[in-house]
């Protein structure tokens, strides 16, 4: 009943400064207001650069893929738009460029990421099939993750982290295999990621 009371004296209050200062005055003030607008959050997360670099791992894993259980593999990424459309291009030490390791649609929508489509392993990848999050982590990171199965050779789960291309990996964290003697190299020299990727001929 307070809280009620309150209230209604707030607003007489404001209606009292609305008929002595004019209503001129005030609306001014409301269209001044009106032209700025407040940011939907999230919205400039993605303007973050093109290319990614990061490292995918797999856990989980079945029949043929179980002795590969906790590997990791470097690999680069490459974000384009088309509308309001995203995919992002995932190739790794193994997979150049143009047979890529995934290559993952989605869409930016109330702040958070959603797969829409693709194919992760020449498998297709129902919409919501990744989990996607960028995070504010030292910087930004960009996780993926999800599961794979191809009715053949088994199954197992997958994550994926990627920062943007250029940016340093903070020390104490989990960092790709090769990021000391492969990456900062080309960061360094100012290259951009290349289509085939040959890091062990700088381990």
């Amino acid at each position: 009943m307070k809280r009620g009371f309150k209230r209604l004296l707030l607003v007489i209050c404001c209606l009292a400064i609305v008929f002595a200062c004019g209503c001129g005055l005030l609306e001014q003030r409301l269209t001044v207001l009106e032209l700025e607008p407040e940011e939907p959050a999230g919205t400039e997360e993605l303007q973050l650069g093109r290319y990614w670099y990061g490292y995918w791992y797999i856990t989980d894993t079945e029949e043929k893929w179980r002795d590969l259980d906790g590997y990791s593999w470097d690999c680069c990424g490459e974000l384009s738009s088309i509308g309001e459309e995203y995919s992002l291009l995932l190739w790794d030490e193994d997979m150049p460029k143009d047979y890529y390791l995934a290559k993952i649609h989605f869409q930016h929508s109330d702040g958070g990421y959603y797969c829409s489509g693709g194919e992760f392993l020449d498998v297709n990848l129902a919409r919501g099939a990744v989990a996607m999050k960028l995070e504010e982590d030292s910087g930004a990171l960009f996780r993926l993750s999800g599961s794979y199965s191809d009715g053949s050779t088994g199954s197992f789960y997958y994550v994926v982290y990627l920062r943007p291309w250029g940016e340093l990996w903070p020390s104490g964290q989990s960092r790709p295999y090769f990021y000391e003697s492969w990456y900062l190299p080309r960061i360094e020299a100012g290259e951009d990621p290349p289509d085939v990727m040959e890091p062990y001929e700088y381990k």
